[in-house]
């Protein structure tokens, strides 16, 4: 059984002590990034918050357990009525959800960057020949310019920018009249088709993407750290709305 306080705490997620410690995770290294989340106490709380309501829900629904009373050092609450205990609990979890998504997003998009790096850098996605200054490999066909005009071609990198939307990003520069020389990121959009450059070819990109996603879940154990919560919680209502709508 969840301690007393433990329970009231849970329930009343706003009113919890902790101060978020944010860290920066630019240019993070694995141990970094490790390091980062294990220290970050905002991220933990919400991640607790969310474990215990989940936990308590499942418990509920699966063992027909009752709470008829919850008391403390200072409190005594009497729950008389279960079926408004439970939404209780259902409202408390989705808020936690929205608010463990809203903390996590660093480390999500750490993560992703960790493991696009390494399917940039496999030469059957990605290659670039130096001597013919020329991109080798899948994504060959999506590239329409020439290393020797575009030399950031050898430092590039796979973005999402949205929902099965995704991009390969390289530095340049152009010189302008009133600035002069201007760094900046382009952009080559692999949701664009073309002669060369076809879903087909998209679609298997995205399926190696998947291999190495599913690569970072068994290698990163922080993968499980961050999406354990979410798939507690979706088991937690899933089993209530089962069991009330069935």
């Amino acid at each position: 059984m969840l301690p007393r306080c433990e329970i009231l705490m849970a329930l009343c997620p706003m009113y919890t002590t902790h101060e978020s410690q944010r860290v920066r995770t630019d240019a993070m290294n694995t141990e970094d990034f490790r390091k980062a989340i294990d220290a970050d106490d905002g991220l933990k709380s919400k991640r607790r918050n969310l474990f215990l309501l989940s936990l308590l829900l499942l418990a509920i629904v699966v063992s027909g357990a009752n709470i008829k009373e919850a008391s403390s050092l200072i409190f005594k609450i009497e729950f008389t009525n279960h079926e408004n205990l439970q939404w209780l609990l259902i409202a408390g979890i989705i808020y936690s959800i929205v608010r463990y998504y809203a903390y996590s997003e660093i480390y999500r998009n750490e993560l992703f960057n960790i493991w696009s790096k390494k399917l940039i850098n496999d030469p059957t996605v990605y290659y670039y020949d130096q001597q013919k200054e020329e991109v080798k490999g899948l994504v060959e066909k999506a590239v329409d310019v020439w290393g020797g005009d575009e030399p950031g071609l050898v430092e590039p990198e796979y973005r999402r920018i949205g929902l099965l939307k995704r991009v390969i990003v390289y530095p340049t520069k152009e010189e302008d009249p009133e600035h002069g020389i201007i760094y900046f990121k382009r952009y080559i959009n692999l949701n664009k088709y073309d002669s060369n450059w076809k879903r087909k070819d998209f679609l298997l990109l995205l399926w190696i993407e998947l291999r190495y996603r599913a690569s970072a879940w068994m290698a990163q154990r922080e993968t499980l750290d961050l999406v354990a919560p979410y798939l507690l919680a979706f088991a937690a209502l899933a089993a209530f709305f089962y069991k009330k709508f069935s």
